[in-house]
């Protein structure tokens, strides 16, 4: 074709033509396509076209903030400014709601008050435990020379037992130094001889100690002792009202549904009234240690605690007890004991073990230490502590080896806590968390001294514990952030910056979706082409 016709070869279409017509020609003279790909060019133009319009047909009318302006504006640098605004708002959501995750996964824990007005009468009274000062009745001394020692016993041995019982008169667990004289004397011939056996048939009786008809419980009168049972404390043995330590403590609760007992009132004259007889004939002749008692206030499924008040004779003492109870929410269960500092009661502490004890930081702390006689002296003091089964119990030979190490008996201390504090105390170390769900016990003694009739000759020790109030404070532990706050929260920032909701987000997995379908229907296609063509 000639140039003078006004066609060029190349161009897109003609200047003139004879029949006064443009002529589109990017059909017919076509770019040539780069090397290898053919006329994939097209199909690839297509496809992303297929997927704009799909992406603005989907988010035409999407919930996401923003997002149909991305796509429906006509000028670009509209379309630009929208997308920059969502990507900045996405960004920023997703920057608070990562310091919210970091939140979250701290697992602080918070202690509210939960309420000031629980009724008393929720929680179980708290155990009495009855502990003379004096633990030898010395009424029962020659009988118990008769029954202890051997028959042809002489007069050093009877010395010997007699110094003994000297030392069992005032030793306590923390008080185990007294049986250093033992070491001075000869106790082999005692080497056999049964000391928890020996202490508690020693001990005083609950008919030798109460006076008759004088227990009131709720404005109610009791037999003593049906009242007090003989349990073992870290005192030695006491008379103890409503705990279950002992067998037949917890035989009571088999039987009676509402054992251990629960008081709604409060003031004096209300919970447990009781008169202690004072029996100097009881004492030891020539001992300086008055015939006092201590009063010791614990829960009912603790051994033994350090709450415990003096009771003088010829004194009348009024214990008034403000309970209050401590729980932790059920949403920490999934946090480890070690994070959260306690245990519940389905949660077993390892280093708590070798008893049937309930678990709580007393109950702990007393195992602990009775494991730190085991250790060291390898026997235990069932007499004082939970009994281990299987270790032998210490007998007079050990007073030695208690004696020396009672400093470490008598002191329970925590971890790293030689790092801070400098204490001549050796103590043992003990593992011991609190319970997650425990009582305290904030309580007042008022003492006033009694006045006798001149023809009284009997001295007595009078004592009331009963609650102080009617209603007891409950303090709730629980985590600050819970899976629900990290949701609730994480929604009002997804709103606040990018007006999106749960329904926008089945949006876009609904749109990511059938952008997939398509690319996999096309890549199949594709796939297809290629086999026939092969």
């Amino acid at each position: 074709m000639s140039v003078g016709s006004g066609f060029c070869l190349g161009q897109k279409f003609v200047k003139h033509w004879p029949f006064g017509m443009l002529l589109y020609t990017k059909e017919l003279v076509a770019p040539r396509p780069t090397r290898g790909q053919g006329l994939l060019r097209f199909k690839q133009n297509l496809l992303r076209k297929k997927l704009l319009s799909g992406l603005s047909d989907s988010f035409a009318q999407s919930t996401i903030h923003g997002m149909r302006n991305v796509f429906v504006e006509r000028h670009f640098w509209e379309r630009c400014l929208w997308l920059g605004i969502v990507v900045a708002a996405a960004v920023t959501c997703f920057s608070l709601y990562s310091v919210l995750l970091h939140r979250h996964n701290e697992q602080l824990l918070v202690s509210l008050i939960d309420t000031t007005q629980l009724p008393v009468y929720h929680i179980d009274f708290p155990a009495v435990a009855i502990c003379p000062w004096n633990h030898v009745n010395w009424l029962r001394t020659p009988a118990a020379a008769l029954r202890f020692l051997p028959r042809n016993a002489d007069a050093e041995l009877r010395e010997t037992f007699r110094q003994f019982l000297i030392v069992l008169e005032q030793t306590t667990f923390v008080n185990f130094n007294k049986a250093e004289s033992l070491s001075k004397r000869n106790v082999t011939a005692l080497k056999s001889l049964n000391v928890k056996t020996m202490i508690n048939y020693l001990s005083h009786r609950c008919d030798e100690l109460f006076v008759p008809d004088s227990c009131v419980f709720d404005e109610t009168p009791y037999d003593c002792c049906k009242l007090f049972v003989s349990e073992q404390t870290e005192k030695g043995q006491c008379l103890v009202f409503n705990s279950l330590i002992s067998e037949h403590s917890r035989k009571k609760q088999l039987t009676n549904q509402f054992y251990p007992r629960k008081l709604s009132t409060a003031g004096e004259e209300s919970g447990l009234k009781f008169t202690l007889n004072l029996n100097a004939s009881y004492l030891r002749a020539g001992t300086t240690l008055p015939h006092g008692m201590n009063l010791m206030i614990k829960e009912p499924r603790q051994w033994s605690t350090n709450n415990f008040y003096h009771l003088h004779p010829d004194t009348e003492n009024f214990v008034a007890v403000h309970p209050m109870v401590i729980e932790t929410s059920p949403n920490t269960n999934k946090m480890s004991p070690k994070r959260r500092r306690c245990y519940f009661d389905n949660e077993k502490n390892p280093y708590y073990q070798n008893t049937t004890l309930e678990y709580n930081r007393a109950n702990c702390i007393t195992v602990c230490l009775h494991q730190a006689v085991m250790r060291i002296c390898n026997c235990t003091t069932p007499a004082f502590l939970p009994p281990i089964e299987g270790i032998r119990e210490c007998g007079i030979l050990d007073a030695k080896c208690l004696s020396l190490n009672a400093d470490i008996f008598s002191y329970a201390k925590v971890r790293d806590q030689d790092k801070y504090i400098n204490d001549w105390r050796r103590g043992y170390v003990c593992h011991c968390p609190e319970n997650c769900n425990s009582r305290q016990y904030v309580m007042s003694l008022n003492v006033r001294k009694l006045i006798y009739d001149k023809n009284e000759t009997n001295r007595v020790i009078k004592g009331q514990v009963y609650y102080g109030q009617r209603v007891m404070t409950k303090i709730v532990t629980k985590l600050k952030y819970t899976n629900l706050d990290l949701i609730a929260n994480f929604g009002g920032i997804i709103s606040l910056y990018i007006g999106a909701s749960a329904i926008s987000f089945v949006e876009l997995f609904v749109v990511l979706g059938k952008l997939l379908w398509t690319l996999i229907r096309e890549g199949y296609s594709k796939a297809k082409e290629w086999i026939i063509r092969g």
